[in-house]
């Protein structure tokens, strides 16, 4: 049993590890891009009197990848706003349901976010649509924003089951 355990915890930092990497290092790359992109328009324009063609779609489309690819990190790792101005007056048991009423909320709005997404993605792939301009297709960040989002959801029910936060560095809390 003790082997068992101790695999499972191993293998929960494995996926944790996996998880943080691929989302965070691709955002970062996309992050990066963005920022090239920006400065190769700025110079452009006001040096060579020639803007990057397409930049502000691009900057749409990457600043859009951003934002999804974060949000499951920052779900699992619990660090969307929080209010919690009435919890000092609440015992320890009115907490914990107030935790749990609270995350299964989350699940349940995060579930409906990805449903809806996933409508939205099939409307897209099924219409063809592409920007304007550079005529890219929408279908990948339609579906990339499918995939996140239902990872959030994840995150939030391993949140919920394990009531700890696995994707959390030690110390950050």
């Amino acid at each position: 049993m003790k082997v068992f355990l101790r695999t499972l915890v191993n293998s929960e930092k494995t996926v944790a590890i996996i998880y943080r990497n691929l989302l965070g290092g691709t955002a970062a790359i996309v992050m990066f891009l963005l920022m090239a992109i920006t400065l190769i328009d700025v110079l452009g324009r006001y040096l060579f009197s020639a803007p990057l063609s397409g930049s502000y779609e691009l900057t749409e489309l990457m600043l859009a990848a951003v934002i999804f690819l974060g949000l499951p990190l920052i779900t699992a790792e619990g660090g969307h706003i929080v209010v919690d101005i009435f919890d000092p007056l609440l015992s320890t048991r009115v907490q914990r349901i107030q935790y749990w009423l609270v995350e299964l909320i989350n699940i349940l709005a995060f579930g409906v976010f990805t449903w809806v997404l996933w409508q939205q993605a099939l409307k897209i792939q099924r219409y063809a649509d592409t920007t304007a301009v550079l005529q890219i297709p929408l279908t990948w960040l339609a579906f990339m924003m499918v995939i996140t989002t239902a990872l959030a959801t994840f995150a939030l029910i391993i949140r919920l089951l394990f009531s700890g936060n696995m994707f959390a560095v030690q110390g950050e809390q």
